[in-house]
């Protein structure tokens, strides 16, 4: 559908100009390649299933359009085609209040009926009927545990006789199959073309429409607010994503961490005596979200670390020992807390080994002197001799409070009784340029501060930056006043005039300067 209402759109692809409501298709799938289009990305997509494409030349998609560039989808539904037009498959993408993200491929229950094993049901009934596990977190009023189960109707389908209706409706069953929930999506009235509207047309759908993405998220809250308040309802911490999940958008200090463990990681690997190449994958969108380090000499199959959240570098940062927390992950059997995932967790933790990071990256050239907290001059030192003084002295985060037994290795010196500085420091400050090393510091810092002084959310210092600009951008207007009423020799004067007419009279004030 192509209108002013709806971008401009050719097949493939969406390509915007000004419209109230607007399909972006970094709004979809994969948070990465956020310039390709939705065919390009739901592509992709089906090739990390290991689907083939050509199965399903058609896609239908099920969705909540941005608003003046404003969204909040919790549930889309892509509908897949083959060349029949049959429905064959449909992903089912999930977004909760964290900004998290699950995508479901569902191939459909299959028909056993003679002569149509493998084919799905759909195909043959106008419905598509599947069940999964739950994986996701979703609702704090729902655990992590259950299962879904789905039963839509294909839209395109004749034998319905609702040509064009949508009619999906889906099930949350506990643990113990017992149904908690039903939730239903259907077309209300027939679809609209906007095309075919004119313009009062047009301004009675906006005019209809534009406020319901707006009121999505207060709602959530409001039924949230009497479920607890009111039902007394158990509340489900929220637990970190899965390895099939997408994490959170990543922070602008979360960025900066990340840079410089990528390049930590790479320096780590190519100077190290194992012969094991690590395939690192990133949740941040770039460029490089997947990148392979290689040794020196030859390889065996590469260790795949991939972080689920980017909460896993703002972690990394409160730690004086850079093992000491990806350890604790490694052997932890918590998957709540769990930030990143592993495919050979031995040879990573042998990799990580803390006398052998030290001999790296302490004992190489010297650090430039701008950098160094050791042979700096005192301006030079004293940031980052503040950064390890908060770190030996700030809470530890949640994670790291669960209880575990695991010992610390006879040939990791604790750097936190020397007041030395994690691998990860020296790091940045001998190998990092100038701008990113600082950058790096500052952003450390920031964290360590937010854990002392705000809850864990360094995030409250923004708003504390913009209340005190503003409250110095008033003593500095107050001040120019004063300069030029007192400082130029100048006085402020008010003249109170009295005027007197036949049936009224009044007053005015008139301030003069000099």
């Amino acid at each position: 559908m192509c209108s002013n209402i709806l971008p401009e759109c050719i097949p493939g692809n969406f390509k915007s100009r000004k419209s109230w409501f607007n399909i972006s298709a970094a709004d979809y799938l994969d948070r990465g390649s956020e310039d390709s289009s939705l065919q390009g990305k739901l592509q992709s997509y089906l090739k990390s299933q290991r689907e083939d494409i050509t199965e399903y030349p058609y896609a239908y998609l099920v969705t909540a359009p941005r608003f003046l560039d404003y969204s909040f989808n919790p549930v889309s539904f892509w509908y897949l085609y083959n060349m029949q037009m049959e429905l064959r498959a449909i992903i089912v993408e999930v977004n909760n209040t964290f900004d998290e993200r699950r995508i479901y491929f569902l191939k459909g229950s299959v028909s056993t009926e003679k002569g149509q094993e493998g084919i799905p049901a759909a195909t043959t009934a106008g419905k598509f009927k599947d069940s999964w596990i739950k994986d996701f977190h979703v609702s704090p009023f729902n655990s992590r545990k259950g299962s879904y189960a789905l039963s839509a109707q294909d839209p395109f389908s004749t034998q319905s006789g609702n040509m064009g209706e949508i009619d999906n409706t889906i099930t949350l069953s506990s643990s113990k199959a017992h149904a908690k929930l039903v939730a239903r999506i259907f077309s209300t009235q027939p679809s609209i073309d906007p095309i075919a509207l004119g313009y009062w047309g047009r301004l009675r759908f906006i005019a209809s429409w534009w406020w319901v993405g707006f009121v999505t998220f207060p709602r959530i809250i409001k039924e949230a607010g009497r479920l607890f308040f009111r039902k007394k309802l158990h509340v489900w911490f929220r637990p970190e994503v899965l390895e099939e999940s997408l994490g959170r958008r990543a922070t602008k200090d979360e960025i900066i961490i990340e840079r410089t463990f990528r390049s930590f990681l790479r320096s780590l690997v190519e100077s190290s005596n194992l012969n094991y190449s690590i395939k690192y994958i990133s949740p941040i969108p770039s460029s490089r979200a997947e990148e392979t380090f290689m040794p020196n000499s030859s390889s065996h199959d590469p260790i795949v670390l991939r972080i689920s959240t980017p909460l896993f570098y703002a972690r990394l940062a409160h730690f004086p020992h850079t093992s000491e927390y990806l350890s604790h992950e490694i052997l932890t059997a918590d998957n709540k807390n769990r930030t990143f995932y592993i495919s050979h967790p031995q040879p990573f933790i042998q990799l990580l080994d803390e006398r052998s990071t030290n001999n790296i990256f302490t004992h190489t050239d010297p650090p430039p002197k701008h950098l160094s907290a050791e042979e700096g001059s005192f301006y030079d030192r004293l940031p980052w001799r503040f950064l390890c003084w908060l770190r030996n002295h700030r809470r530890r985060p949640s994670s790291s409070q669960q209880d575990h037994t695991q010992q610390q290795p006879d040939n990791q010196i604790d750097i936190r009784q020397s007041g030395g500085f994690s691998p990860f420091d020296h790091f940045a400050m001998r190998h990092e340029s100038r701008e990113q090393a600082v950058r790096y510091r500052n952003v450390v810092t920031r964290i360590l501060l937010g854990d002392i002084l705000a809850f864990g959310h360094p995030e409250v210092f923004d708003a504390v930056g913009y209340v005190l600009r503003v409250f110095f951008s008033y003593l500095f207007v107050v001040a120019v006043k004063f300069f030029w009423v007192w400082a130029l020799g100048e006085r402020e004067r008010t003249v109170r005039t009295c005027y007197q007419a036949e049936d009224e009279a009044w007053c005015e004030n008139e301030t003069f300067y000099g």
